[in-house]
């Protein structure tokens, strides 16, 4: 009777340990990690320097082990979950993709032991980084050295109470998408994008009330409001007239400090934050119910059969014994030497306004009515509306619409395993690549030329040129990554940045009226040049392999 679930236990373990080794050997986890070590270093500033993080009014916390490990548990919890989903959703889809799937419908494993196996490898590797990132938290303490003394537990409760419940509800969320057919894609990594801000935005604007300013102690997914209603409370203590209002990354000189040492965690919060942790569960079962176990007959796409042999074709002139006619059944008889013949060379062949109509086609295959619909919606509206509702709100939608276009850009070879047909024509990467990027900058031209029209009509040319240098930057990012994934999570975060947030700094596409006459399009003119570049370089390196 326990032979079984031991056995469903020994499949598991497998399972996870293959799938985890398999992406802790990959480039892209190591990237990751140096990201999140770079990311801790710049978290913890120096003591006299420009910027700040995590700033309650104008007082910030002496660098001890509760400030710094609270520091580190709001970048596990806010930013590590959305990172976190984009490194571990290829899981299902590599199954898929290298034909492991239909070896694994052929077997005996059950659905929730697979589905559960690739949920616990994504929350393994997210806990390696989480760790990675406890052990910079502590050494960032030590270089700082305003507080050298390390309180290992006021250090790692906040980082891993915090943390792990948002990483586990992450590694759910990318098996359940990738279970889920319409999901899967691109417009899955879209729709996560919107639901970590969407989340990310009521629980932040929820922390205070309006009229005092107070934290209100609550069960938020982020375990942040406690911690912050304490801080508020020493605040008052020291100054009782005290702003309160807090902020993650602020620009002041201001060396206002308190020694906070970190609340309490009752019994009470410990369960509430193991509660989150068991939304991930609920979603790993809708996980296993959607799952179609790599059936054919649940796939869009039809299933692939072998190929029947073609009976063998007998030249012409052959003997009868060679047509099988007569004669010695046993007999060897020599095979005609094929002689090849050197095509002509067609004239206007290898045009390069015929590869980027080859480019141009395959960006736009498959795209629904809805997809031209918004398009051309879109260029109409921002006609037809006022200068200031295109600047606001219609110049977003503009830049956001063709994402997953521009994503396909520079990593439809590897999806696709083209990469050596695609490699093999003449002059790839002075040819083919440039045709794919100057196709991702039609579609943007199609994308925006409303409301180019627009704003040039009301005298905006400013904002006109500036997008047409975000027009040319925009597919620049497509091409310098074979990940689809990383396109998109990057982009849509520069976008809601510098367009949303009207950042300077990020904001490609002039949305803002003042801010495209300044020097931004030149800068991100002379980006698009150095990123161009740098895909050059790339695909010189892949022609060399």
């Amino acid at each position: 009777m326990g032979a079984a679930p031991a056995n469903t236990l020994h499949v598991l373990a497998h399972l996870t340990q293959a799938d985890f080794l398999e992406r802790f050997r990959r480039q892209s986890f190591l990237v990751i990690v140096a990201t999140a070590v770079l990311a801790g270093y710049l978290f913890v500033p120096p003591v006299d320097s420009g910027y700040r993080v995590l700033q309650v009014g104008v007082w910030r916390g002496v660098y001890n082990s509760a400030w710094i490990g609270l520091m580190f548990g709001l970048i596990a919890a806010l930013h590590l979950p959305f990172v976190g989903f984009y490194l571990v959703k290829n899981a299902v889809e590599r199954d898929r993709q290298t034909g492991v799937g239909e070896i694994v419908a052929t077997t005996p494993i059950h659905k929730l032991v697979y589905v559960l196996g690739k949920f616990l490898s994504n929350l393994a590797v997210l806990v390696l980084i989480l760790a990675v990132m406890t052990l910079m938290a502590g050494v960032m303490q030590l270089v700082r050295a305003e507080e050298r003394t390390l309180d290992v537990p006021a250090l790692v409760a906040p980082i891993w109470l915090m943390g792990l419940p948002m990483l586990a509800i992450a590694a759910a969320m990318a098996v359940l998408f990738e279970c889920t057919p319409f999901l899967r894609g691109g417009l899955g990594n879209v729709i996560y994008f919107f639901l970590w801000l969407i989340t990310l935005i009521s629980v932040v604007s929820a922390f205070a009330e309006e009229e005092s300013g107070l934290a209100q102690p609550r069960n938020d997914p982020y375990g942040y409001t406690r911690q912050l209603a304490d801080i508020q409370q020493q605040v008052l203590a020291v100054d009782p007239n005290a702003e309160l209002g807090s902020g993650l990354i602020m620009l002041t000189d201001n060396k206002d400090t308190l020694l906070w040492e970190g609340p309490r965690w009752p019994v009470r919060v410990l369960g509430q934050r193991l509660a989150w942790t068991g939304i991930a569960a609920v979603l790993v079962a809708v996980a296993v119910a959607v799952f179609d176990r790599f059936d054919p007959a649940r796939s869009k796409r039809p299933s692939r059969s072998v190929a029947e042999p073609r009976p063998a074709r007998v030249p012409a002139g052959s003997s009868a014994r060679e047509k099988g006619m007569g004669g010695d059944a046993g007999a060897t008889h020599a095979l005609p030497v094929a002689h090849l013949t050197r095509l002509a060379r067609a004239p206007g062949r290898g045009q390069f306004h015929r590869v980027l109509a080859a480019e141009l086609k395959l960006m736009l295959k498959g795209q629904s009515v809805v997809w031209y619909a918004g398009v051309i919606g879109l260029d109409l509206g921002c006609m037809v509306s006022p200068s200031e509702l295109v600047h606001r709100a219609l110049l977003l939608a503009v830049w956001v619409w063709p994402v997953l276009i521009w994503s396909q850009m520079g990593s439809r070879e590897n999806r696709r395993g083209t990469e050596h047909v695609v490699f093999s024509v003449p002059c790839p990467a002075l040819r083919q690549l440039p045709a794919v990027r100057l196709a991702g900058v039609v579609v943007a031209v199609v994308a925006a030329s409303g409301a180019w029209i627009r704003l040039g009509m009301t005298e905006h040319v400013t904002s006109v040129a500036a997008g047409l240098v975000g027009a040319l930057f925009t597919p620049a990012l497509g091409v310098w990554t074979g990940s689809r994934r990383a396109i998109e999570a990057v982009y849509l975060l520069w976008w809601y940045i510098g367009l949303v947030n009207r950042t300077p700094l990020f904001d490609y596409a002039g949305a803002t009226a003042g801010e495209a006459a300044s020097g931004m399009p030149i800068a991100y003119l002379v980006g698009t040049a150095a990123l161009l570049a740098v895909a050059m370089l790339g695909r010189w390196w892949q022609l060399r392999r």
